[in-house]
C-alpha cells in the first residue's frame, strides 16, 4: 500500500484484552504519592508535569512487551538489547525516580524473603526509598549527610549501608536506570531519538526490537532541535521502532501554549496536523491519563505493519497536575486541584494544606497514615530527614498489601528475562573495529591505495581509490582530504563511520566517504552517507543518537558506530548545545560509546567570500569550550596534515573513553601541497604530534622569537614568505599548530624541543582565527600586541574574493612579512618590558 494512501490519523480501538489494570493503577498511585513526597521534603523540583506523565510511565514500564511496553531488565537496566526509554521531558524525572524506587523496593523485599537470586538487584544499580533523600542534591552532600545529622546507625537509613545514598539530579540523566538520555533543555532530549532508532537499523537489528519510546511535551516540541527531529526521523525512515509519546496538556512553565503563547484567535495551531504534515504516523488518545487508553495505544503501535517506515507519535491529552483521586476538580473537600502551568514547580510549602489533601486521598485508599504531616513544616534538618524517610517507608508499605509487591517483583523478573545476551545483528558485537591497527598513524599507507570492497548484502565488489597523502606541489586543500580519511575509516571498519552533513556534504567533502553511497534501511542499508536537510542542530543530534549506543554486552568494549556531522564553520555553533550535553553524558557513562565528529568544513575568513554571514573565525571557537581532555580539536592547513592529525586523534579516542568529541577545522581554498623536505621537521606525519617545526632557528645567528602558525591561508602565506624573511636576516622559529590537545600528549622532551616553556614570552601568532582564543594556552602578555589574526581591528570583515578577504584580514604575504619583521625588530623592547613587569613585583 502506498504511503500516501494511509490514513494520516490512526484511530485507537478499545484494547479488548485483559491486563493487570488494577495493579498498574496501584503502582501509579504509589508513584504519584512518592514523587509528591520528594517535592514536599526537598522543597524543590517539578510537580505537575511528572504527575501528567505517570500513567504513561507506569504503563510503558509494566504493561510488558506483549502489550507494546518496554522490554528491559531492571537488574541490568543498561543492557544493550533492551528497549530504549527516553525521558526527553527531563524536568519530569520525579515520576521515574518514584517508580524506580517502588520497583527497587519490591525486588529487594522479595529477595529478602525468598533468597531467590532471580529477584536480586545490585544495590548500587537499584534505586531505593532511601535515595529520596538525594533528590536534587549533589553527590558530595550525600556522602556526608547521615554523618552530619547523626543518622548513620539509625535503622531507618539501613539501606544506605555500603552503598550510600544516590544523588538524584533535577533533570533526567542517561545514568538513571532505564532512562537513556540527558533530558532537556531546548528540546535536545528528544532530538537524538531518530539517531537512536536508526542505529539499530544500521547494524542490522530487526525492526521489531529494540524499540525507542520517548516522552516529550508540547512546549519542548516548539524548539528548534525538536522540530528538526520531525524531518530527521522521516528522512532516516526509522518506522515504528521510534515511538514518541506526547503529553499534550497545553501547559508550560509560565504560560499555556494555546490561548497563552499562541493567542486564542488563532485556531489553526493543531498539534496533530503539525505531525501529519511532516509525514509521521499519528495516533491520538483522548485521555492520556487513562490506563486502558494508554495500553491500547502501546499495543496498537507494537502491532503496526513493520513495512511502514513512518515514525510514530502518540498524542495523548493529559492534565498537568493530574491526581488519581479527584472529584469535580477537588482534592478532598477543601482544595481545588492545581493544574496547568501553575502546577509546574513544586511551589507548596512543606506539609502545606494541598500536600496534606493529596496525602489524605492516598491514606484513605490504602489504609495508611503519614507521620507529622499535619503539624506544619519541619525546620530542623535532622527531624526533616527522619520524617521524610518515615513517610517514604509508609508509602512503600503499600507493596505489602494485597500481594502488590509480589506481583510487581514477579512482573519485573518476567519482563527482565525476555532480555537475552544473544541478538542477531549484521555486525560482530564482540569486536571494536576502531581498535584496528590499520587505523594507527604509524600504519597509514603513504601511497595512494586501490582497495577492493565487497557488499555483504548484495555480494557486489568494486575498487575504491584512497589517497591519504599527496605529492608535494599537487593542488589540493585540506577539505579534499576529509573524504579520504572517511573512506579509509569505512574500509577498515567495514562501514561503521557515518556522516550526516546537511545539504552541502559535497561542498565540505564528506559526500564521497561512503563506500556504498546513501543509506536507506530497505534498499541500501550499508550506505553510510545519511541523507539530511540543512538542519545543523538536528543533524548533530542524530549523530549523537547513533554514537551514544553500543551493541556490546561487555561495558568495557565498544560495538557501534562513529559519526560525523558537518557544515560551514560559521554555523557550527548550532551543533554546540547538543554536543555539550553529549559530552556530559559520555563523561558519566559506565559503558564505552562512540565518538562524535564535528566538521567545520569551511572555516576561517576565506568563507567570507560567500558573504559576511559565512565569516567563520569566531564561531568555531565554541569547539574549545569543553573540559580539557574530553575533546580533541584539529585545525589543518596542509592536505598532508589531515590524515596524520586525524588518525592520531582517532587512535586516542578509540582507547580513552573520556574523549567523546573530535572537532575538525578545514578551509575552502585549494593550495599546492607543501614540500616537507624544506621543513625543520621533515616527517610526513608530523601533524600527529600536534605541533611541529616548519622552520627552526638558523644556527649561529641572533634569535628573534617564535612564530606559531594556525589555519590555512595564514600558514600557506607564511611559508611562502620564509625566503624573504631569511633574506632580511629575520631569524624566527616557525611552528605549525595543528592541535594543542595532541601536542599536550607528547613526551615532555618533544614538547620542549618544539616550544620550550620560556618561548611563550617570546611569541607571536599568525592565524586565521582570532585574538580571543589562541591556538595554545598561556601565551605571554605581549602576544596579543604582535600577533596577526583575522580580527586584527575588532571588526567584522566584508565579503569579496578570497584574496580580498585575506588581504583585509591582514594575512596576505606582505602583511605577514611586515608583522613578523616588526616582531623581530622589537625583540629587545618586548623582553625588556616583560622583565620590567616582573621586577615591579
Amino acid at each position: 500500500m502506498a504511503v500516501s494512501a494511509r490514513k494520516v490519523l490512526s484511530p485507537i480501538e478499545p484494547l479488548g484484552l485483559d491486563y493487570d489494570r488494577e495493579r498498574l493503577e496501584d503502582v501509579g498511585f504509589m508513584t504519584c504519592m512518592t514523587l509528591v513526597l520528594l517535592g514536599n521534603y526537598a522543597q524543590t523540583g517539578h510537580f505537575g508535569g511528572p504527575l501528567a506523565y505517570t500513567p504513561y510511565n507506569v504503563a510503558v514500564h509494566l504493561a510488558g512487551p506483549e502489550f507494546g511496553g518496554l522490554r528491559y531488565d531492571y537488574r541490568r537496566p543498561k543492557h544493550p538489547y533492551g528497549d530504549k526509554f527516553m525521558l526527553a521531558g527531563g524536568h519530569c524525572i520525579p515520576t521515574c525516580y518514584a517508580l524506580w524506587m517502588i520497583m527497587g523496593e519490591a525486588l529487594a523485599r522479595k529477595y529478602k524473603v525468598t533468597g531467590d537470586k532471580r529477584y536480586y538487584v545490585d544495590p548500587h544499580v537499584a534505586m531505593l526509598s532511601v535515595d529520596a533523600i538525594g533528590f536534587r542534591r549533589g553527590a558530595g552532600a550525600m556522602a556526608t549527610i547521615l554523618q552530619e545529622n547523626k543518622l548513620v546507625d539509625d535503622p531507618l537509613f539501613a539501606e544506605a549501608k555500603g552503598r550510600g545514598i544516590r544523588a538524584l539530579a533535577g533533570h533526567a540523566e542517561s545514568t538513571d536506570l532505564t532512562n537513556d538520555v540527558n533530558g532537556g533543555p531546548s528540546g535536545i532530549g528528544i532530538a537524538t531519538a531518530a539517531g537512536k532508532a536508526a542505529f539499530w537499523d544500521i547494524i542490522g537489528a530487526s525492526i521489531e526490537a529494540p524499540k525507542i519510546i520517548a516522552f516529550e511535551g508540547e512546549f519542548a516540541m516548539t524548539e528548534g532541535h525538536a522540530q528538526e527531529l520531525k524531518t530527521q526521523a522521516l528522512a532516516m525512515q526509522v518506522g515504528k521502532r521510534l515511538r514518541v509519546m506526547f503529553s499534550d496538556n497545553n501547559a508550560g512553565i509560565d504560560d499555556s501554549l494555546l490561548g497563552g503563547v499562541i493567542a486564542a484567535k488563532y485556531d489553526g495551531y493543531k498539534l496533530a496536523e503539525q505531525w501529519t504534515s511532516y509525514g509521521w504516523n499519528v495516533l491520538t488518545v483522548e485521555d492520556g491519563n487513562d490506563y486502558d487508553q494508554v495500553v491500547a495505544a502501546l499495543k496498537k503501535m507494537d502491532d503496526w505493519d513493520p513495512k511502514d517506515r513512518r515514525p510514530m507519535v502518540m498524542l495523548g491529552k493529559t492534565v498537568k497536575g493530574y491526581w488519581p483521586k479527584v472529584e469535580s476538580g477537588m482534592v478532598g473537600k477543601t482544595c481545588q486541584q492545581v493544574v496547568g502551568y501553575l502546577s509546574h514547580p513544586y511551589g507548596m510549602k512543606m506539609n502545606s494544606e494541598y500536600f496534606v489533601a493529596l496525602a489524605e486521598t492516598f491514606e484513605k485508599q490504602y489504609g495508611v497514615e503519614f507521620v507529622g504531616i499535619r503539624k506544619g513544616a519541619v525546620t530542623d534538618t535532622r527531624e526533616r530527614l527522619l520524617q521524610f524517610k518515615t513517610n517514604m517507608d509508609i508509602a512503600m508499605s503499600v507493596l505489602d498489601r494485597n500481594g502488590l509487591g509480589d506481583w510487581l517483583a514477579e512482573r519485573l523478573v518476567t519482563i527482565g528475562d525476555t532480555v537475552k545476551d544473544e541478538f542477531k545483528l549484521r555486525i560482530d558485537a564482540k569486536r571494536d573495529p576502531f581498535l584496528d591497527d590499520r587505523l594507527r598513524v604509524a600504519n597509514l599507507p603513504v601511497d595512494a591505495q586501490k582497495v577492493t570492497v565487497k557488499n555483504k548484502i548484495s555480494g557486489a565488489e568494486k575498487q575504491v581509490g584512497i589517497a591519504l597523502f599527496r605529492k608535494p606541489g599537487e593542488m589540493a586543500g585540506t577539505r579534499r582530504a576529509i573524504s579520504e580519511i572517511i573512506k579509509w575509516m569505512n574500509y577498515v571498519t567495514d562501514g561503521r563511520f557515518l556522516t550526516l552533513a546537511a545539504d552541502l556534504s559535497e561542498s565540505i567533502n564528506v559526500e564521497h566517504g561512503s563506500l556504498w553511497g546513501h543509506y536507506d534501511p530497505e534498499t541500501n542499508p550499508l550506505g553510510t552517507r545519511i541523507k539530511a536537510s540543512i538542519q545543523e542542530a538536528g543533524n548533530a543530534s542524530s549523530a549523537i543518537g547513533m554514537v551514544s549506543q553500543s551493541a556490546s554486552v561487555d561495558p568495557e568494549k565498544f560495538a557501534g558506530v562513529w559519526a560525523l556531522s558537518g557544515t560551514y564553520g560559521a554555523f557550527t555553533p548550532l551543533m554546540y548545545t547538543p554536543a555539550r550535553v553529549w559530552s556530559q553524558q559520555n563523561q558519566d557513562s559506565k559503558f564505552r560509546m562512540g565518538v562524535l565528529h564535528i566538521l567545520a568544513g569551511h572555516s576561517g575568513p576565506e568563507t567570507a567570500a560567500d558573504g559576511r554571514t559565512h565569516f567563520g573565525i569566531f564561531a568555531t571557537q565554541v569547539w574549545k569550550l569543553f573540559p580539557r581532555g574530553q575533546t580533541i580539536h584539529l585545525n589543518f592547513w596542509d592536505y598532508n596534515d589531515v590524515a596524520a592529525g586525524y588518525f592520531a586523534a582517532a587512535e586516542i579516542a578509540a582507547r580513552d573513553p573520556k574523549v567523546g568529541i573530535i572537532s575538525i577545522e578545514v578551509a575552502r581554498p585549494d593550495f599546492p601541497v607543501a614540500d616537507r623536505a624544506k621543513f625543520g621537521d621533515t616527517d610526513l606525519k608530523a601533524a600527529a604530534k600536534g605541533f611541529y617545526v616548519i622552520r627552526d632557528f638558523a644556527p649561529g645567528q641572533p634569535k628573534h622569537g617564535y612564530v606559531v602558525a594556525q589555519g590555512s591561508s595564514s600558514t600557506v602565506n607564511l611559508v611562502n614568505v620564509l625566503p624573504r624573511l631569511e633574506q632580511a636576516g629575520i631569524n624566527v622559529k616557525v611552528i605549525a599548530a595543528i592541535s594543542e590537545a595532541l601536542f599536550d600528549r607528547q613526551p615532555e622532551a618533544y614538547r620542549n624541543s618544539v616550544l620550550p616553556p620560556q618561548a611563550r614570552y617570546d611569541l607571536m601568532v599568525v592565524s586565521t582565527g582570532t585574538r580571543r582564543v589562541w591556538p595554545l594556552s598561556d601565551p605571554g602578555p605581549l602576544t596579543d600586541a604582535y600577533s596577526l589574526t583575522s580580527d586584527w581591528d575588532n571588526q567584522w570583515l566584508t565579503g569579496g574574493l578570497e584574496a580580498d578577504v585575506i588581504t583585509e584580514a591582514h594575512l596576505d604575504r606582505d602583511s605577514i612579512f611586515a608583522g613578523i619583521e616588526r616582531f623581530a625588530r622589537d625583540r629587545s623592547e618586548r623582553l625588556s618590558r616583560q622583565k620590567a613587569l616582573l621586577n615591579a613585583l
